[in-house]
């Protein structure tokens, strides 16, 4: 049987709109399409230019991908982390936890309630890499972090290429949380917030080297571009039609 991770609401069922997501996803495509194309060249420009204040991030990002082949994928660490970003979002929104289940072949979470949110952010959350980051800034309230800057960088990028590379793994696995509310529904939904959160952790890692005002206007002028494309494209078609 294929590894699942999945979470529950009431009676086991996620009650969703099938063909209205199925809509929304095809809406959604070229604002997916115009934020990834734009993400692509806003992380190829900053590996271009790598500086000794950067470096650790990347090294960390690469010696992850080294680790896991090296050694053994540390599945039950992911898990623990999937599992608990499902948890955490279920008690922000309202839902309380009725089971918690962790285990090297997969895991699951039973909540009072579900919706999107619940069922999706261990996809675009990189769990680990947010708790980093907030024990890092609480701790710089009390003590002089900035001589271990380096080294969280180096966890940053360690952590954020541990959680693409087991999320692609687990994907691959076959996913209930995804099937819940429609594959492709899902699929466009992650690919979106995951676009927008690695932009807005880039910012906050390195503020001088990206603007975010920036990289969300080359966005939206993009996305405008590929509908008027599309819709010039539908019109010749329809054209063509009559």
């Amino acid at each position: 049987m294929p590894w699942t991770l999945s979470v529950y609401g009431e009676n086991g069922k996620i009650e969703y709109m099938k063909y209205l997501r199925i809509v929304v996803a095809l809406v959604l495509i070229p604002v997916v399409g115009a934020v990834m194309y734009e993400l692509f060249y806003l992380v190829a420009g900053m590996a271009a230019n790598i500086t000794e204040s950067t470096l650790p991030f990347w090294l960390g990002l690469g010696i992850y991908f080294l680790f896991q082949l090296i050694f053994a994928k540390p599945l039950r660490v992911y898990v623990f982390g999937h599992e608990l970003t499902h948890a955490l979002a279920g008690i922000l929104s309202g839902a309380k936890i009725k089971k918690f289940n962790v285990a090297a072949t997969g895991g699951s979470v039973v909540l009072t309630k579900t919706n999107i949110w619940i069922a999706l952010s261990p996809y675009f959350v990189p769990v680990y890499t947010v708790i980093l980051l907030c024990v890092y800034g609480v701790a710089g309230w009390w003590w002089p972090v900035s001589e271990y800057h380096s080294w969280f960088l180096f966890a940053m990028g360690f952590s954020l290429s541990f959680h693409f590379a087991l999320t692609h793994y687990a994907l691959m696995q076959g996913q209930k949380d995804l099937e819940s509310f429609g594959v492709f529904f899902s699929a466009v939904i992650v690919l979106l917030v995951n676009g927008l959160v690695i932009a807005v952790l880039l910012k906050v890692l390195f503020p001088r080297d990206v603007v975010l005002s920036s990289y969300f206007a080359a966005a939206a002028g993009r996305t405008v571009l590929l509908y008027q494309w599309m819709g010039e494209k539908s019109w010749v078609v329809f054209q063509k039609m009559r």
